[in-house]
């Protein structure tokens, strides 16, 4: 069966693609598509017959940085079948594909409960992943936060010239999935903090704070950014990343093997406890 490769903004693919993703997962690819951030680094590799895409699997090519030490690696997503077509060995053909054209480089996936069996059949294996958390302070100054909307252009800007990463573990090079992620996982929920010059990604549930992520273009401390906060009434905050680039040194807590699936491959070198970058994550 042939397979059809694409890594850049075709618009006649992206119509079959998004055809697909919105019968698996029920979202549209389209806000993203309209940015034309589709490069050479997001790879799909599918299965067309008859001008219907029937199964996909796309890799990310990212540089990763695990306690000082930089590598290259791949991460799969939108790996899916249409329900038609299940049972008949696409994906393990899509899979089996990818794996041989980069059986060398490091791999890590995240999967749900529904396919937990599928990947180590090739090599993968499931590995802890923790959650970084701070107790907060009582917030008592006027914050100067401005809500941004998720396609201004200041959060785009703000992406591509992002600097400082963690030492501990990272993506380096994940802007395009980034803005994937202020579009369609957190168009709520991003913030401008003008004193600062950073943008804050945050969500507030009951009294926790969860911080998916801190877009700056220079060194900054969370001690000085945490009481421009636009949040009241929070007791503990949550990061969705290393925050030792912030100088916080937080309780690290296991994330349930169940809630949490990271599926990696090939020789790592993982920390103890860290976090994949929850804007990072295909």
């Amino acid at each position: 069966m042939e397979i059809t490769v694409n890594n850049h903004n075709y618009k006649e693919y992206e119509a079959l693609f998004d055809d697909l993703i919105k019968e698996v997962f029920g979202f549209s690819f389209k806000p993203w598509f309209e940015q034309e951030l589709w490069d050479n680094r997001y790879e799909s590799y599918s299965i067309i017959q008859d001008n219907k895409m029937l199964s996909n699997l796309c890799i990310y090519k990212t540089e990763m940085s695990s306690q000082g030490q930089r590598f290259q690696a791949i991460q799969l997503g939108a790996v899916c079948t249409r329900k038609s077509e299940q049972s008949k060995g696409l994906s393990r053909l899509l899979m089996e594909h990818v794996l041989n054209i980069y059986k060398n480089t490091p791999a890590f996936l995240f999967a749900n409960e529904s396919v937990i069996d599928f990947y180590p059949r090739f090599g993968f294996r499931q590995v802890q992943t923790h959650r970084p958390v701070i107790k907060a302070t009582k917030n008592n100054k006027r914050t100067t936060a401005v809500k941004l909307e998720a396609d201004d252009l200041a959060v785009k800007n703000a992406i591509y010239s992002r600097t400082g990463h963690s030492k501990i573990l990272d993506c380096l090079d994940t802007d395009p999935i980034q803005v994937f992620h202020m579009l369609m996982s957190y168009p709520d929920d991003i913030y401008y903090l003008p004193t600062h010059d950073a943008i804050i990604v945050a969500q507030k549930k009951d009294k926790n704070l969860f911080i998916a992520d801190v877009i700056t273009n220079k060194p900054i401390k969370f001690e000085k950014i945490k009481q421009e906060l636009p949040f009241k009434d929070i007791e503990t905050i949550e990061f969705g990343f290393c925050p030792d680039r912030l100088e916080i040194t937080p309780t690290w807590e296991p994330i349930d093997m169940k809630e949490e699936m990271l599926f990696i491959k090939g020789d790592w070198n993982l920390p103890k406890t860290f976090r994949i970058p929850a804007t990072s994550i295909t």
